[in-house]
């Protein structure tokens, strides 16, 4: 299914027709993987579920509205809700898009598709509304005649299963966790490895973007050569793309640039999480155990870097500036990292804040946060007193306003620089999550090496990268 029509879900002055969404699911949206509905049945279990969903939701007929299943058309609408149940399912596990995927409503991307008819995947798609089983969010097509209102670029339709559908599935054993034991994938590389979002663009042919691209590939093809392996998860990595953000006249390539393997989802290695069963930790690279090396308050340290200063490595940026509990240390880290990511500090407590604090919470499994007790103002307050440098927040440094973006391209080079000498100077392979980087653990002192020197490279600071001590020493 293309692709090409899709930019950033972003609210902007439109017909009425066009929709609204709410700043705290534009990222998710954006960032649902694009579903190729290939998936297949391996397991008498995925077989099963396909039967039921397809007899206890059947094809609405179209002059009427009502169900009914017929003996010709049940094996392929069957076949169809097994290839979409089996995305919805693995996209769960995908963090950043929240469950949701995107899917092609064009009917001319279903030709020839003897697997997925367009029908069948309509009929899928209205009974599964119709009973709850999925959430959507439409798309709109971008402006393709004279005369047409919308945007220049268009939306694919956007969709989530809800817990209704989650419950059906794991009455026959299937969970997100699990659905690539039941279903096998046709996972497929995109075919440009250089991306542009927010909003999102066809990415020019340039010298530059031409260099971009080699990079990718050099990584893509080493890869290749190499195994990652997990023992709880079917890990599955066919490369990586790099995306870039807030693309516009003048320019520079500047603006985000992070590394996202493929496929994303369940099958995505950095989907993982750091400790919580199944974990990264646990991940083999050729056989062999893994170090995840950190670059510790990483935008912090960079933010510090474009201001011409160094972050003190001699104590933990965030600890002791509320108090000396782990809940403390958590919320002013996640004050410190909010008003870096929207490039001010942070002046009030909105729904949208409160609901991410309390998934970190959850994760890190603490509890006892009152917003009575942590007050923004008192909070902005003593952070200021540890931080001083972030009250030049939304002010100009360098000759400009600083985003997350520019903090986060500052990252990318780091860690792609740290996966070009390894790759060239040590043959070692790597596999980058945001701010750290997996390597053997045998590799462990050349890769944290590395690490250190290009982050030197890129902002002329020196980072903190965790752990300090070879693991083999322990």
């Amino acid at each position: 299914m293309t692709d090409e029509f899709e930019e950033e879900w972003e609210p902007r002055e439109q017909p009425a027709w066009a929709p609204k969404t709410p700043r705290e699911e534009r990222e998710s949206l954006n960032s649902a993987p694009l579903a190729t509905l290939r998936a297949t049945p391996s397991s008498e279990q995925a077989f099963l579920l396909m039967g039921d969903l397809a007899e206890r939701y059947p094809r609405p007929q179209s002059a009427k509205g009502k169900g009914y299943v017929r003996k010709k058309t049940l094996e392929p609408y069957s076949n169809t809700g097994g290839a979409f149940v089996a995305e919805l399912l693995a996209a769960v596990e995908a963090e950043r898009s929240e469950g949701w995927i995107r899917c092609s409503r064009r009917k001319s991307d279903y030709t020839g598709r003897k697997d997925v008819p367009w029908a069948m995947f309509d009929g899928v798609c209205k009974a599964w509304l119709e009973a709850e089983l999925i959430d959507e969010k439409k798309g709109y097509p971008g402006m393709l005649a004279m005369g047409n209102p919308g945007p220049t670029s268009g939306k694919l339709t956007r969709y989530r299963a809800t817990p209704k559908l989650l419950e059906i599935a794991a009455e026959h054993g299937i969970t997100p966790a699990n659905v690539l034991e039941h279903f096998k994938f046709e996972f497929r590389m995109p075919s440009e490895l250089i991306q542009l979002t927010q909003p999102f663009e066809l990415t020019p042919n340039t010298e530059r973007v031409a260099r971009l691209r080699e990079q990718v590939a050099e990584l893509n093809a080493f890869s290749t050569k190499h195994t990652l392996t997990h023992p709880m998860r079917n890990i599955k990595h066919l490369g990586w793309v790099r995306i870039f953000h807030h693309y516009g006249e003048g320019f520079k390539w500047d603006k985000g640039g992070r590394l996202y393997s493929q496929p994303q989802g369940v099958a995505c290695y950095q989907s993982l999480s750091a400790s919580k069963t199944p974990s990264r930790q646990d991940l083999r690279i050729d056989g062999e155990r893994v170090v995840e090396l950190d670059i510790s308050s990483s935008y912090l340290t960079i933010f510090y870097a474009l201001c011409d200063e160094q972050l003190d490595l001699g104590q933990d940026a965030y600890r002791g500036i509320l108090g000396p509990t782990d809940l403390d240390r958590l919320v002013a880290k996640f004050w410190i990292n909010a008003s870096l990511s929207i490039g001010r500090p942070l002046r009030k407590w909105s729904e949208d804040l409160i609901e991410s604090l309390q998934n970190q919470l959850a994760t890190k499994q603490l509890t006892g946060f009152d917003r009575k007790r942590y007050s923004m103002k008192s909070i902005g307050e003593r952070v200021l007193q540890r931080h001083p440098l972030l009250a030049r927040l939304s002010g100009p440094i360098r000759g400009r306003t600083m985003s997350w973006a520019d903090l986060m391209y500052h990252e990318s080079e780091a860690i792609i620089g740290a996966m070009l000498t390894l790759k060239h100077d040590h043959q070692t392979p790597s596999y980058p999550v945001h701010d750290s980087l997996i390597v053997p653990v045998s590799k462990y002192k050349v890769a944290r090496e590395s690490l250190i020197h290009h982050f030197r490279v890129q902002t002329g600071k020196v980072p903190r990268v965790k752990p300090e001590v070879d693991p083999e020493d322990w």
